[in-house]
């Protein structure tokens, strides 16, 4: 081998080197889930009232416990990821005064957004959950 050809394969060598590193991450991105914690505003099915809190996300095995806290009031949930996708969030919660459901859409700019009601709604609530400190996060785990 002649030395020429020496600097091109060290250049093939590394590029092929950090395509390795790239993809050994690809998995543990995908992995990733909408564990964090999320400033959330949202309406209310029916009068569509406005309200905000904060959201925090927590992985718990194959499941996330969801805290909503509105001041002093808390709701608590349970959610899982869709099969196949770390896109779409599904949550039941129990508020102490009612139970519902809730679906969420990871969105391109890290946020989560999706619709509500509880047992026995006939209407839907909206609610998008915003990373805390205006960041993105990356499949919906971590804010930048």
């Amino acid at each position: 081998m002649t030395t020429a050809t020496q600097p091109g394969m060290q250049v093939r060598r590394i590029i092929a080197a950090t395509t390795f590193a790239v993809l050994g991450l690809a998995p543990s991105l995908a992995l990733a889930g909408p564990e964090g914690t999320y400033a959330m505003t949202g309406t209310n099915p029916g009068d569509k009232s406005p309200y905000e809190g904060v959201v925090v996300v927590r992985k718990t095995g194959e499941t996330y416990a969801v805290t909503w806290c509105f001041g002093a009031d808390e709701t608590k949930g349970i959610g899982a990821l869709t099969t196949g996708s770390d896109r779409t969030f599904a949550v039941s919660y129990d508020s102490g005064k009612s139970h519902g459901i809730a679906l969420y859409e990871l969105q391109g700019d890290g946020s989560w957004s999706g619709t509500w009601s509880s047992l026995g709604g006939k209407q839907l609530g909206t609610e998008i959950w915003r990373p805390e400190g205006g960041g993105t996060t990356t499949r919906g785990g971590n804010t930048s």
